[in-house]
């Protein structure tokens, strides 16, 4: 009897505390960015910590294709470095690519670097800077 009220107690410790929802840090900020360059457009819809952020990334080009998917990633200071995982516009295969963007007076700045493949995955080389001036796409908040 003293066996079960034992696993009975754990069971609503755990029910309390370790299964709870409310104990995942969900403190999230959720905005939704917009950028366009010449006919391209690209809206990201981001939620964002201080550590992580993920979101749905969607570049329209020139209004006749499109790749979508799912953005991933660490914050580190004002940089967001992560991987967008996606689909070209009516092709089964997902592709994956690393993405990198600068917090910068209100806005997300898509920077741009050399890459190297490795075992089919994609990255940016590690000696070379990330180019955060001149970009094709700076994404502002939506209203």
């Amino acid at each position: 009897m003293k066996r079960l009220l034992e696993i009975i107690c754990l069971i609503i410790v755990f029910a309390m505390y370790g299964c709870s929802s409310e104990s995942v840090d969900q403190n999230y900020t959720k905005t939704v960015y917009r950028a366009i360059s010449k006919d391209d457009t690209a809206t990201f819809r981001i939620n964002l910590t201080d550590k992580e952020f993920f979101g749905q990334l969607e570049i329209n080009y020139h209004g006749l294709y499109k790749d979508s998917g799912d953005v991933t990633g660490i914050v580190k200071g004002d940089e967001l470095k992560g991987t967008y995982r996606f689909q070209h516009y009516g092709v089964e295969a997902w592709h994956k690519t690393p993405i990198a963007l600068l917090k910068k007076d209100g806005k997300l700045i898509m920077g741009e670097g050399s890459m190297e493949v490795y075992m089919n995955i994609h990255y940016f080389k590690k000696n070379k800077p990330i180019n955060y001036q001149n970009v094709k796409f700076v994404f502002e908040k939506m209203p």
